[in-house]
């Protein structure tokens, strides 16, 4: 890469950061539910469409996963050992939820969104957004309207999710809007610290060489969640490290939508609206059907089912008090399940 690259690679990603810290920082001062992801990826989206030359570097993006892991881990239960055998109901309840979320979609999309088969399919899985995208370029499907069907489905709900949750009583339980507790830490000692440093970075390592879904950030939340589950560590971290986790997120989910024509961003944005309503609907009905046989609350099962990716609905799910643990477990299984199932298809009927 020439140097000239190398500074205009540096002036974007300053440049992306910055304008996704000023949507943090409106979002954060109008006080609404995520407001600093939400601001971030507003501005960042807006800047985009105007044509601002915007990168960010996976790096951040990998840093910010790593810290809000961390940040679950604090919020992990002293019952999670118990808790965990007993999740394998809802557990068992993905294939079906991924079964239906495929089939629903992409029914929907070939026969009103006229997408060709390939692309129907691979935009109707509930996750694995990667593997879809690489297996229609196989398959033949378009991958740009794969990417972008994907992505709005993530945006709304990370969008409509915090704002639906208010509405119908559910309080938020992280305190990110207090000027003077956003830095503050309880009983926080330097071995604390530095255990959660340790096990954080060799879980994170565990995690990248396993090649889980969202690895960076399912690994040191199980790394320190366990230290916090046994009663190891008892220190609170502060919720600044929430804050910033949630302006990278929000600046990098701004960047992840393509920039389209108003024609076909309207197109998509009517067709994702339905896609989300299906999805939306789904996660409710199995939310119903599982809650007599978890015990856990109808919150945390609906964010583990809902259609937005696993770093963003853990992060509201932590936020509003639901079980992280429980919801990052589920998403896993299903990012993992959605991969098999789109290979086994692509193979079977799809990559001729």
């Amino acid at each position: 890469m020439s140097e000239t690259e190398d500074n205009f690679n540096i002036k974007a990603n300053f440049l992306t950061l910055l304008i996704g810290l000023l949507g943090a920082v409106v979002g954060y001062l109008l006080n609404i539910p995520l407001g600093p992801m939400l601001g971030a990826l507003l501005f960042v989206f807006i800047s985009k469409l105007a044509s601002i030359p915007l990168i960010l570097s996976t790096h951040y993006s990998s840093f910010a996963l790593y810290l809000g892991g961390i940040f679950m881990g604090s919020r992990f239960p002293n019952n999670f050992f118990e808790d965990f055998f007993i999740w394998h109901i809802s557990i068992l309840a993905i294939p079906l939820f991924v079964i239906f979320s495929v089939l629903s979609v992409s029914f929907y999309l070939k026969i009103f969104a006229r997408y060709d088969l390939s692309t129907s399919i691979l935009s109707g899985f509930p996750g694995g957004i990667l593997t879809m995208v690489s297996i229609g370029a196989e398959a033949k499907g378009r991958e740009d309207t794969i990417l972008s069907t994907h992505t709005l489905r993530i945006v709304m709900t990370v969008f409509v999710m915090p704002f639906a949750l208010v509405y119908y009583g559910y309080e938020i339980t992280e305190n990110i809007s207090s000027k003077t507790q956003i830095v503050n830490y309880s009983n926080l000692s330097l071995f604390e610290i530095m255990m959660i440093i340790l096990v954080s970075i060799i879980s994170l390592i565990i995690a990248r060489f396993l090649k889980l879904p969202a690895g960076d950030l399912v690994g040191p939340m199980f790394g320190v969640g366990y230290l916090y589950a046994a009663k190891i560590i008892s220190g609170e971290l502060p919720p600044i490290i929430l804050i910033f986790v949630l302006w990278i997120l929000g600046s990098n989910l701004g960047l992840r939508f393509p920039k389209l024509d108003l024609s076909s961003f309207l197109k998509l944005f009517i067709h994702g609206c339905i896609i989300f309503a299906l999805l939306f609907l789904l996660s409710l009905l199995f939310t119903f059907l599982l809650l007599p046989y978890s015990n856990e609350a109808g919150l945390s099962i609906f964010l583990a089912f809902a259609p937005g990716g696993l770093g963003e609905m853990a992060t509201i799910g932590v936020i509003f008090g639901a079980n992280p643990a429980f919801i990052s477990v589920h998403h896993v299984v299903r990012v993992i399940f959605c991969a098999l199932l789109a290979i086994f298809l692509s193979k079977r009927f799809l990559i001729k």
